[in-house]
């Protein structure tokens, strides 16, 4: 007999506010009340314009039934106010002041890439290079957890993988700069633990490509990002200016990190682990302190 395949789960993502990046996450046949009290299960505690109850989502493994729950101000789906509808992956929900985004887990498969000579060869290699890469990795996020920074700007399929994903992720950037460059923002991603979907589908179809980072830490989630935000300004010596710094990019790490002296590695470690990138031979490379 064929053993079934588990039905994915659904995500649901805060947006803005106070709680931006926080997914709760339903198994199939499960229901998620939101609303502003303690008889929610999603709290959004800060959004007085919610009611106490607002409104319901409802999985069963293949479909998202969406319920308003009689509120003051109404639900919204895609823009329309409803009291009843299908939320779509990638759907778009709105009670009170407060945005959501609702996703099926590991629902988008990698685009096909029709490649030949020798761009196929070099993508087998880095296809062999990624496989090297994974069970390391994974080993690593045994033994602590493990976080991602990763460049929006490289490609749109990262911004969609760490969506479909049950890992926090959110922009380094704040404010209304991280609402503008939201496509194309460095994000902090973790942690991921050893049978992350999302570490295997990062390392399978990014590693080479230049998507982003790796380090360790036993900080929480909110500690690694304030960590990071620290450089992406950085100012030049001989002429004082303000510059983006693109920490995150391995080319710009690799080439950056032998210029540092022993002070500037350890400010740039801080409280991480270990910090990893892509080498240029598309070895998995630890950045020595």
């Amino acid at each position: 007999m064929m053993d079934s395949v588990a039905a994915p789960r659904l995500i649901v993502e805060v947006r803005h506010g106070k709680l931006a990046g926080t997914k709760t996450v339903l198994d199939a046949g499960r229901a998620l009340r939101v609303g502003r009290t303690d008889l929610a299960d999603l709290v959004i505690a800060h959004d007085l314009g919610m009611s106490g109850v607002h409104f319901e989502l409802q999985w069963d493994g293949a479909r998202c039934a969406l319920r308003d729950l009689q509120s003051q101000g109404g639900t919204r789906l895609g823009g329309q106010a409803v009291e009843r509808g299908e939320v779509p992956h990638g759907g778009w929900v709105q009670a009170g002041e407060t945005d959501f985004l609702v996703y099926v887990e590991g629902k988008t498969e990698a685009p096909a890439d029709l490649l030949e000579g020798d761009e196929l060869a070099r993508e087998q290699a880095r296809l062999l290079a990624a496989e090297r890469a994974l069970p390391s990795l994974r080993s690593l996020a045994g033994d602590k957890p493990l976080y991602a920074v990763l460049d929006m700007a490289r490609d749109r399929r990262i911004l969609g993988l760490v969506r479909e994903h049950v890992e926090p992720h959110r922009s380094l950037y704040d404010g209304a700069q991280g609402e503008l460059a939201e496509d194309v923002a460095p994000y902090l991603v973790g942690p991921m633990r050893r049978d992350s979907a999302l570490l295997d589908r990062l390392v399978r179809e990014g590693f080479g490509k230049r998507w982003g980072i790796y380090c360790t830490s036993d900080e929480k989630f909110v500690e690694v990002r304030r960590h990071f935000r620290r450089f992406l300004m950085v100012e030049l010596d001989h002429t004082n200016e303000q510059v983006y710094f693109r920490f995150y990019d391995p080319g710009v790490a690799r080439a950056f990190w032998p210029t540092c002296n022993a002070a500037q590695r350890a400010e740039l470690y801080g409280t991480l682990g270990d910090l990893y990138v892509e080498g240029k031979d598309l070895s998995l490379l630890r950045l020595p302190r």
